[in-house]
C-alpha cells in the first residue's frame, strides 16, 4: 500500500463478472489517489470471476451466491479501512474520482457520504444520463453550498434533492464504514433497489457531499439488473412502501416523494403483470394509479383483470390479430418502463 493512500476500503461485488471485472479493477488500481485496501466478493461465480481478481493481487472473499446485498455486506464487515467505496463489477471510474471525493472529505469535515456525477456506455457510446436535461430549475433550487471546483455540500436531504434524483447509485459512493454498520449495512431481502434503500437510511442520518463531475461510468449491457424490468419495477415499489411505512430511519418526505416518483410506472408494471396472469398483483397496480388520476386505459385494465387469464390471453391475442402483430411493438409496457428508466 503507498504511504499516501487514502483510508478507504474498496468493495466490488462480483457474479459471473469474468468479461468486465478486469477493467473494473484497473480502474481502480489507475486512480491519481491511491486507495488502502480492494476487495473483491465473489457472490458464487460459476466463471474464472475469483483467478481474474485474485491476478490483481487484491483480497477476494467468496460466498455461495446470495445477491448483491449480502456481497457489500461481507466485504463492508471485512474491510479494514474507515471510509468504504462501492464499486460493481460491471462499472469503471475515470482516474480522479477518488481523489476528487477525498478532497470533499477534506472540504467538509462531518460529512458522512460522498456521491458523484457518472456517464453511461452502451454500445461503445458514451452519454450522460437523460435527467441531466432534466434537472432544470428544480437542480437550482436545491440548498447547497459550493465548497470546492465542482464541490457542494448539503448538510440535510430536502425534499427538492430526493426530486432531483441526483447520483444514488453504489459505483459513485463514498460512505463512512461506521454509518453503515449503525444504520444496519445494506437489506439482503432486497433484490432490487436495495442500494437506494439503504442509502437513504445513511442520508438521514449525515451530510453528503456531492462531486458534481462524471467520474463514474456505467456500463450497459444485458445483464444489468434493471434489464429485468417487471422486477425491477417490483422492487421499486417495494422499496417505495418500506419508505412510507418506516418514516422515521429515512429522509423527511422520502416516502411521499418515492410514492410520486413511483406514479408514471404503475400501469406499465402492472400490465406486465397481467402477461404473466398475476391478476390481482396487476388489478392493485391499476387500482392506485386510478385513485391518483383518472386514465382510460388504466380503468381498462383494471376491469380485464377481473376476466381471469385465459380470457385475457384470448382477448389479447384478437387484439395483435386487430393491429397486424406478431410480435412485441414499440410502445409495449416494457417499452414505457426502459423509456422511463433510462
Amino acid at each position: 500500500m503507498p504511504e499516501d493512500a487514502a483510508p478507504i476500503t474498496v468493495i466490488i461485488p462480483a457474479y459471473n463478472s469474468e468479461k468486465l471485472l478486469a477493467d473494473a479493477l484497473r480502474s481502480v488500481t489507475r486512480q491519481s489517489l491511491a486507495v488502502a485496501e480492494i476487495i473483491v466478493v465473489d457472490d458464487g461465480s460459476s466463471d474464472r470471476t475469483p483467478m481474474i481478481a485474485e491476478g490483481f493481487g487484491v483480497r477476494v472473499l467468496r460466498q455461495a451466491n446470495a445477491g448483491p446485498s449480502a456481497a457489500r455486506n461481507a466485504g463492508i464487515r471485512a474491510a479494514a479501512e474507515p471510509w468504504i467505496a462501492f464499486l460493481d463489477a460491471d462499472d469503471v471510474w475515470m482516474p480522479e474520482k477518488i481523489n476528487l471525493q477525498w478532497s470533499a472529505v477534506q472540504l467538509c469535515p462531518d460529512v458522512g457520504m460522498v456521491a458523484c456525477d457518472y456517464s453511461r456506455e452502451e454500445n461503445g457510446q458514451v452519454t450522460l444520463p437523460s435527467r441531466y436535461a432534466e434537472l432544470g430549475q428544480s437542480y437550482r433550487q436545491i440548498s447547497k453550498t459550493s465548497v470546492g471546483e465542482k464541490i457542494s455540500y448539503f448538510p440535510r436531504t430536502k425534499k427538492e434533492f430526493l426530486l432531483a434524483n441526483l447520483s444514488l447509485t453504489p459505483s459513485a459512493m463514498l460512505i463512512r464504514r461506521d454509518l453503515l454498520i449503525s444504520v444496519g449495512l445494506f437489506d439482503e431481502s432486497l433484490r432490487y433497489w436495495e442500494d437506494n434503500e439503504c442509502f437513504l437510511r445513511i442520508l438521514a442520518q449525515c451530510s453528503l457531499a456531492l462531486v458534481e463531475q462524471p467520474v463514474m461510468r456505467r456500463r450497459l449491457h444485458g445483464r444489468n439488473v434493471s434489464h429485468d424490468s417487471l422486477k425491477y419495477q417490483l422492487g421499486r415499489i417495494a422499496v417505495a412502501e418500506k419508505l412510507i411505512a418506516y418514516p422515521e430511519i429515512y429522509p423527511a418526505r422520502a416516502g411521499q416523494v418515492y410514492a410520486e416518483k413511483l406514479l408514471p410506472f404503475l400501469v406499465p408494471t402492472g400490465r406486465l403483470l397481467l402477461d404473466e396472469a398475476r391478476m390481482s398483483e396487476a388489478r392493485a397496480l391499476f387500482a392506485r394509479s386510478l385513485k391518483t388520476h383518472f386514465d382510460s386505459r388504466a380503468l381498462a385494465l383494471w376491469a380485464v383483470t377481473w376476466l381471469g387469464p385465459s380470457i385475457f390471453k384470448r382477448l389479447h391475442l384478437v387484439k395483435r390479430f386487430i393491429d397486424g402483430q406478431v410480435i412485441k411493438r414499440p410502445g409495449s409496457a416494457a417499452d414505457e418502463l426502459s423509456a422511463h428508466q433510462r
